[in-house]
């Protein structure tokens, strides 16, 4: 397989699923320039309306899935500070992986400063790793059935509560190029229940999450010298619990990139990196597997290290990636 990149941010085309490229430019870096062409101050201004008339909860104003991450502070902080809303009811769907010292405190910083009743669900124990387990060996995606969780839980429960209204952050589709329009609501809105991307009323971005919630008293990875991750470029995305990243690795046997070219492609997008030094860092870090990740995703499933690299070895794309002399698969044409 010839393996092309965008001539903007040097991401590689052709692997990600939805993802197009129209002449060399990946739709990820022409949705980052289409997003400047976007009233986003009318977009705020409309959602403030749009929140009074859809205040049909008794108690709560609005239902808000949170992990306790960046993006988490982000939303509340801005509906709380920017639109009026009082009470807010969040969700945590929580994992079985080992949490962190970060993870633990975000997640209670984000109910405490915002004075927010919360709700923390926790999936059946046995399930989780039986969907997990399920999830590596047959397609090398063993945090689907989690994924999904993650996002049908919260609209059950604001059904359940009979809450109207729902936010999540960024629209991922858009912003990883999937899809085209940055759209406002969900496609799980209907007329009862209204889920909405506060990420498509203001301009998303890595940055602006963290010094949004930065401002909220946010804690990062190193705030506590707990986790010196590899195979990662920062510390303060999906650092909730160890495990867990687990789940974005697996991309790179399949598809040949993962977290670092994610982020360091969303940063060149951002004016952050050059496209020059996000190939480099996607040569040096990408491919790398977290050992303390792994340890913490076996353990917790029950499986052996052996057996979890007999998975991915089972699923991995050899047109590809390529086992160098240390047993760890790599990009062919960053070898």
């Amino acid at each position: 397989m010839a393996i092309r990149k965008c001539k903007k941010c040097g991401f590689i085309l052709a692997t990600r699923p939805n993802l197009k490229d129209i002449d060399g430019l990946c739709t990820a870096c022409i949705n980052a320039e289409n997003k400047k062409n976007i009233d986003f101050k009318k977009r705020q201004d409309w959602l403030t309306e749009y929140i009074k008339e859809n205040k049909t909860h008794p108690k709560y104003d609005c239902l808000v899935a949170v992990s306790g991450g960046k993006d988490s502070h982000m939303i509340v902080k801005r509906l709380v500070e920017n639109h009026g809303i009082k009470n807010l009811l969040l969700v945590n769907i929580t994992d079985e992986f080992t949490h962190t010292q970060a993870g633990h405190f975000n997640i209670n910083n984000l109910s405490s400063t915002f004075n927010c009743d919360m709700i923390t669900f926790r999936c059946n124990p046995k399930t989780f790793k039986e969907k997990a387990k399920e999830g590596l060996e047959q397609k090398l995606h063993p945090l689907e059935w989690l994924e999904e969780r993650i996002y049908d839980i919260p609209l059950e429960i604001a059904k359940n509560y009979g809450i109207k209204l729902v936010f999540y952050g960024e629209n991922a589709e858009y912003e990883y190029g999937s899809m085209e329009d940055l759209e406002i609501f969900h496609p799980a809105s209907n007329d009862n229940l209204k889920v909405l991307y506060l990420g498509a009323i203001y301009p998303y971005s890595i940055m602006d999450s963290l010094n949004c919630a930065a401002e909220a008293g946010f804690r990062d990875l190193d705030y506590y010298n707990e986790w010196q991750r590899h195979g990662q470029l920062e510390s303060y995305t999906q650092i909730d619990s160890i495990g867990y990243i687990i789940g974005v690795w697996t991309k790179f046997p399949k598809f040949g990139f993962q977290r670092v070219s994610d982020m360091a492609c969303r940063f060149v997008r951002d004016g952050i990196l050059t496209k020059e030094q996000a190939e480099l860092l996607i040569k040096e870090k990408d491919y790398i597997l977290d050992p303390q990740a792994k340890r913490d995703f076996c353990r917790t499933i029950d499986i052996t290290e052996d057996y979890f690299d007999q998975c991915v070895d089972k699923h991995a794309n050899k047109d590809i990636v390529v086992k160098d002399i240390n047993g760890n698969w790599r990009r062919k044409d960053l070898c």
